[in-house]
């Protein structure tokens, strides 16, 4: 249901950042649950897993074992990845110490080399993810409604195991 880090990257909104993996490309598969600005460095506490964080870098150390400690802590909570816009704190490339971790924890570690709307950003990402979210529940819905009516029509074990293979593709 939910976008992965890769189909995030695919959107136009961060395609026109020019989007670079520099760490972690194993879990570009990994689920996107929300789309989150966060300019601390102290913000894991305050996640739940799966989103990805958008940020400038601003607020983050220069130092190595800092960096390494903030992406262990965002690995600790289940982050999808980090989005790191490479114009304000760092303009050619990211500290080794925070691609290293990344790498180290699976984390996929994205430079943006142009400014980008974060606000942008997250209403694209966070609209496809209530999209998907309305589908999956007018599909429930639907399967209520279908299963409801045989009940009520007193169907045959026969109808109700077509109509579960005709839902589901399976015969």
């Amino acid at each position: 249901m939910y976008p992965t880090v890769a189909e995030v990257l695919a959107l136009p909104v961060l395609r026109q950042g020019r989007p670079h993996v520099v760490a972690g490309a194993a879990g570009l598969d990994a689920p996107v649950r929300w789309a989150h600005v966060a300019e601390v460095a102290d913000i894991a506490p305050l996640l739940r897993g799966g989103e990805l964080v958008l940020t400038t870098g601003v607020a983050l150390p220069d130092d190595g074992s800092a960096l390494a400690r903030y992406v262990a802590d965002l690995a600790g909570v289940g982050v999808a990845g980090v989005v790191v816009e490479l114009v304000r704190h760092w303009s050619e490339k990211l500290p080794p110490a925070l691609v290293e971790a990344a790498d180290r924890h699976g984390v996929p570690l994205i430079t943006l080399s142009r400014e980008t709307r974060f606000v942008s950003v997250t209403e694209a990402v966070n609209g496809l993810i209530v999209d998907a979210q309305v589908a999956e529940l007018r599909a429930a819905e639907r399967v209520h409604e279908t299963f409801t009516a045989l009940t009520v029509a007193g169907a045959e074990p026969g109808d109700i195991l077509r109509e579960v293979a005709r839902l589901t593709e399976h015969p």
